[in-house]
């Protein structure tokens, strides 16, 4: 008896996943630029000319006035938290240098304004796709070229315009014109 409850269950589960994800056809590939990683001595290097002053506030005694303040409020930072902040910042530039025209958030609207749904897109280039997420529900986004293949909704044509894009949403029922801009 339990061999057939096994059974069925199996063919429920093999009914659910016909076919699989889109985003499940590619192989992960490391991306073409490595976030910052230290070096194994990160941290450990000796501070080069003021490598014995003072890291550390010592406990306050009594209560200090901002008049009582000789110089900034904060210690400056070590060279680890500054070489470290320059490295994050130095991969962040790196990833928003190889982004593409579609990467980011957007906001679609209709020729009257009015927000029809929202998309999240990550465009690395070879491979963009993203989601959709408004009154209607929610999908997967793809992308070929300047064609968007919204999951549930239908295919968005794009024209750069300036900043923005115009383009019209095509699926069920008639086609819509629309402005894809950023949020804000």
């Amino acid at each position: 008896m339990s061999g057939f409850i096994v059974a069925a269950f199996a063919g429920l589960l093999m009914q659910q996943q016909a076919e699989p994800h889109p985003s499940t056809l590619s192989l992960y590939q490391a991306p073409a630029i490595r976030p910052f990683e230290p070096p194994s001595d990160f941290g450990r290097e000796a501070a080069q000319g003021d490598g014995d002053t003072e890291v550390h506030r010592r406990p306050l005694e009594a209560a200090v006035s901002v008049d009582g303040y000789a110089r900034s409020y904060e210690f400056t930072p070590t060279d680890t938290e500054t070489a470290y902040d320059q490295g994050v910042a130095s991969a962040e530039i790196r990833v928003d240098q190889t982004a593409g025209p579609l990467d980011g958030a957007w906001r679609v609207t209709d020729d009257r304004g009015q927000v029809l749904f929202d998309m999240v897109i990550s465009d690395r280039g070879t491979l963009v796709e993203g989601g959709w997420r408004g009154g209607e529900g929610s999908g997967v986004v793809t992308a070929d070229g300047r064609t968007v293949t919204l999951d549930g909704l239908g295919v968005l044509a794009l024209e750069a315009e300036g900043a923005a894009w115009r383009g019209t949403l095509t699926g069920s029922g008639r086609p819509k014109t629309v402005t894809v801009s950023r949020p804000g």
